[in-house]
């Protein structure tokens, strides 16, 4: 499995305390994706847009270390609601939204042992999988689905589409996956032929991916080695500026509340470094660090969403037009 050490995560309270010597937190109960409790969000009545959006929220706590997020845990589930509410918002005009809870890994995980961090990871991953299994036996009703996630959400979801998208079934329903905030790298693709990037502004049955940071920043503790993505500004895999011209705006929210703060248009210029394959932007890095409890300055990672709202947005409607384009034209495949 990938080295589980090099990811961070947002949302988390100022001045964590390193408990990792504390007594053994008890595990929190399996989810029962039967009830409709244990999701975030299903849509009300019967879903009335032809395509789903099943999406994968980030970490949003840090423990009493380390722990799993007990997801009848009111708090965590309103902080979760949130992050829900901010980046899920890119896909809703187009989509239904499915968004279970899951017992993720607090934050506390990135200073364990790589083998302890696996093991309190796995839950996490294994919720998600029966989480998107019952969607698809139960709610999706034959639909054309996207997933989206961010962070520790995106990592759940490469999990997933890893060990299970050799599906035939669920290869012809998949528009694309949206796993931002985390890398999927050159030996992800090698391993696993069934893993296509995107190259484009309307390919589908790709994973559109990056790391937003600061030029010349280098690797992070999300931008792994072997990173593969795309500019969200030009579409394009490679090296090339987007001018800002092309920007179609940011949009920021507050982290905690979910309220949207403002609405910057022509934010930057955008290109992937061609060493790293970070995505540089320029941004003030003392305004935009300044609510990142554990991120570095240069390193844009809570943004990576907001920075790119609604170039976001409008690709998701580029890609299912083009989806649903391409079934009208080969129904079979």
């Amino acid at each position: 499995m990938r080295k589980l050490l090099y990811f961070f995560f947002l949302i988390l309270p100022v001045g964590l305390c390193g408990c990792l010597g504390s007594s053994p937190v008890p595990q929190p109960a399996v989810p029962d994706y039967a009830q409709a409790e244990n999701w975030a969000s299903l849509p009300t009545g019967l879903a009335d847009k032809p395509v789903d959006v099943f999406y994968v929220y980030p970490t949003i706590f840090g423990g009493a270390g380390p722990e799993q997020m007990d997801i009848s845990d009111p708090q965590l589930r309103a902080k979760a609601d949130v992050q829900i509410g901010i980046n899920a918002g890119v896909f809703t005009d187009e989509a239904n939204l499915f968004a279970p809870y899951y017992r993720q890994a607090s934050i506390e995980v990135v200073w364990m042992k790589e083998r302890e961090a696996e093991d309190l990871l796995k839950d996490g991953y294994r919720d998600v999988a029966r989480a998107f299994k019952y969607y698809m036996e139960h709610f999706n009703q034959g639909r054309p689905f996207i997933l989206a996630g961010f962070s520790q959400g995106s990592m759940a979801l490469l999990n997933l589409m890893e060990k299970k998208f050799d599906n035939p079934q669920w290869q012809k329903q998949f528009v694309a996956a949206y796993l931002i905030g985390y890398s999927v790298t050159e030996d992800d693709l090698e391993r696993y032929p069934w893993l296509k990037m995107a190259q484009g502004e309307t390919d589908t049955g790709v994973i559109v991916s990056y790391n937003t940071q600061l030029p010349g920043y280098g690797y992070s503790y999300v931008l792994k080695k072997g990173a593969k993505g795309i500019n969200p500004v030009s579409w394009k895999a490679d090296s090339s500026v987007a001018p800002a011209a092309l920007h179609k705006g940011a949009v920021i929210f507050d982290i905690v509340t979910g309220e949207k703060q403002a609405e910057i248009p022509h934010f930057s210029d955008v290109w992937l470094e061609e060493k790293t394959g970070a995505l540089a932007v320029h941004a003030d890095a003392a305004k935009y660090n300044a609510s990142q409890a554990v991120f570095p300055p240069g390193v844009m990672h809570m943004y990576d969403y907001m920075f790119f709202y609604n170039n976001l947005k409008e690709n998701v409607q580029k890609r299912i037009a083009a989806y649903k384009a391409a079934q009208e034209q080969h129904p079979s495949k």
